[in-house]
């Protein structure tokens, strides 16, 4: 929702006491395509995917809920006796051993999912499922969810925690805090339904055709793997379908309004089903591809053209019939807090997506005093900079040179050269997200490169969500260097153990590519008055919606708590400014709050950091460290930062 034409009213009013400040024209929050489709309750919450699987528990419902409002992590692992042939094995070897068997689970779950972790996955044991998009929750893999889950536990339970190594300490604590975040999310059935795969901006309607069209072809067998798998579109989506209307009889699917947005898009994009996009690229990527005749790349193309006009877009066609039949049927106005037991669920999935372990209190005091110094700030520069001033008067503030995106990451890695430790050359290439999904999607977004070959990223801009240089600029900052991309690639380069591709948490790598985009702000050629302006614009508006989802989904606001905040901040009564608001924190709730809070989460780290090496913090070691560690829930990441603070006061003082 674009406040231009209240902005350019209200400015004529501005005083010593700025009460305005221009509000983005789209969610300002850049999101990364989701590559895993794996549904196991436990994998889930690692992955950070909404979609949980039903829940089961030993605990009571109202013990469960108290224990977690209140911050008690009580281990309730089971207690695991190792097989006698294993009883000699040091826990560092056992180890390994068992996290090679999830990782081969996790990663054959289905096609997708195999495709873009691996690019040779029989190069270290793993064999390629059956083409498939793998299988949508139900009775079925329910059980066998809860029995991972306990499988888990045991494991956890049957090492020898000082026997490990430094990097396998960081796995197992991060397995250990998924685990108990897992048991109270299995303590309850209905906790199941609420979450879904259909979802205005992240749902499978709006991540599908770009999975699809960026599915490797790592070897020729790779192409036949992608067509079969198409012929299972409408399999996957009817038992998705099935799986939505559930939730809607249940009373947890989306509000009206929110599905209203899912079937533009899915209008948008079954606008123009001959030249559909994904066969448009599925023709070029052919058309180039080495080691075919003629004759099968026309075999090919005839072939999969066919499968997406009978398959993929019937299937899509089906939901689009679905939602028009859900719609009205039972849906869901409001947060996940009025949900029963709502405030209990969705604390505890913030707390798997963020990373953080702040207890609820506690985080809304950070948001909203990060917001109001944010505003104060803006409003401060405003009344004590008249070039500013002027600027912002006359909607020149942020801007730059002139620069094609190659430009301006060449830019961006020069820059970063003193902040941040150097890693080796890869390639990327910079794409457009196609017309019709341009609407509804992120501003940008980062494709996880395979944990086996990351010579070659991609990274999706969005024309229809950045408006001028200066926006391009900082949102591939914070896609490609010094964010998603170099954090991901240096990750590669450490050669981790290849579970590290489930481990991640978004706390994590959206708080790194937000504390990598401040960066760029200064990088950009702005003076230093105007960067930091700008910084805290973009600051205030993501803290508002980030406090917005926060209190919609685990406090209990209203959509009038919302208007409450914009009219006394913004002096904006705009209706729909509100009800655009309302809508996002609703339809993908947990999402933007994510970011902020991984953010300052990662400032957190890096205050007590200088605080404790006073004259000799240095930045560069410190972004070493957090790279170094991967990503991790903030608390364990702390607990190893004692560590590393230790022995960094010890190496200067000798």
């Amino acid at each position: 929702m674009d406040l231009s034409k209240q902005s350019k009213e209200n400015k004529e009013k501005l005083t010593n006491d700025i009460k305005l400040i221009k509000y983005p024209e789209k969610h300002c929050s850049k999101g990364c395509v989701a590559t895993n489709k794996i549904k196991n309750t436990f994998i889930i919450i690692i992955t950070l995917l909404l979609c949980l699987s039903l829940l089961s528990g030993c605990l009571s419902v109202l013990d469960s809920i108290r224990d977690i409002i209140n911050g008690d992590d009580t281990d309730h692992r089971p207690e695991y006796t190792r097989h006698p042939d294993e009883n000699g094995m040091r826990s560092d070897i056992w180890f390994d051993i068992r996290l090679d068997i999830l990782f081969e689970r996790w990663v054959t779950s289905d096609s997708i999912t195999t495709n873009f972790i691996l690019a040779n996955p029989g190069d270290i044991g793993v064999t390629k499922p059956k083409p498939t998009f793998g299988n949508v929750i139900n009775i079925d893999t329910i059980k066998q969810d809860k029995e991972e889950t306990t499988e888990i536990g045991k494991i956890l339970s049957g090492v020898i925690y000082n026997e490990l190594r430094d990097d396998q300490k960081v796995i197992y604590d991060i397995l250990e805090r998924s685990y108990r975040l897992s048991y109270f999310l299995e303590s309850e059935d209905d906790f199941f339904y609420y979450s879904g795969y259909i979802r205005p901006l992240t749902g499978l309607q709006v991540e599908l055709p770009i999975l699809l069209s960026e599915f490797k072809f790592h070897v020729k067998e790779d192409i036949e793997i992608y067509l079969k798998l198409l012929e299972d579109t409408i399999r996957y989506f009817d038992e998705i379908i099935e799986f939505e209307k559930e939730r809607a009889r249940r009373g947890f699917f989306l509000s009206n309004a929110n599905i209203d947005i899912v079937i533009e898009q899915l209008v948008s994009y079954l606008s123009n089903r001959e030249d559909n996009f994904v066969i448009q690229i599925f023709n070029d990527r052919i058309d180039e591809y080495e080691g075919l005749t003629s004759d099968e790349k026309v075999n090919l193309k005839e072939r999969h053209k066919e499968l997406i006009l009978e398959n993929v877009l019937i299937a899509f066609d089906n939901l689009l019939a679905a939602m028009y039949e859900i719609k009205n049927m039972n849906t869901r106005e409001g947060g996940l807090s009025l949900l029963p037991n709502g405030e209990a669920y969705a604390y505890t999935v913030l707390r798997a997506r963020a990373g953080t372990d702040k207890s609820i209190k506690e985080i809304d005091e950070l948001l909203e005093k990060q917001r109001a110094d944010a505003l104060a700030r803006v409003r401060r520069a405003l009344r004590t900079n008249e070039a500013l001033l002027n600027k912002y008067m006359s909607d020149t503030t942020g801007e730059i040179a002139d620069g094609t995106p190659e430009e301006y990451i060449r830019k961006l890695q020069e820059k970063m050269a003193v902040d941040f430790p150097t890693i080796l050359p890869v390639e990327h290439i910079v794409l457009e997200v196609h017309p019709s999904l341009q609407d509804f999607m992120s501003p940008a977004f980062f494709l996880k490169p395979p944990i086996d070959d990351f010579s070659s990223n991609v990274i999706y801009i969005n024309p229809a969500s950045l408006s001028g240089n200066f926006t391009l600029f900082t949102a591939l900052a914070h896609e490609s260097y010094p964010g998603h991309l170099y954090q991901m690639v240096y990750m590669r380069q450490q050669n981790k153990h290849p579970i590290h591709a489930f481990l991640a948490n978004m706390g994590y790598t959206e708080g790194w590519a937000m504390y990598a985009e401040e960066f760029s702000y200064y990088y950009s050629g702005l003076d230093r008055y105007e960067a930091e302006f700008m910084w805290d614009l973009r600051m205030y508006f993501l803290l508002l919606e980030s406090h917005a989802d926060f209190g919609v989904n685990v406090l209990g606001w209203s959509i009038d708590d919302i208007a409450r905040i914009l009219r006394y901040e913004l002096e904006v009564t705009d209706t729909e400014v509100v009800e655009d608001i309302y809508n996002r924190v609703t339809g993908v709730p947990l999402n933007t709050v994510v970011y902020s809070l991984g953010y300052y989460e990662m400032l957190e780290l890096r205050d007590i950091a200088a605080d404790s090496l006073a004259s000799n913090f240095d930045l560069m070691e410190f972004n070493r460290f957090i790279l170094d560690i991967g990503p991790a829930p903030y608390q364990i990441i702390s607990s190893h930062m004692d560590i590393w603070l230790e022995s960094s006061i010890y190496q200067r003082a000798s």
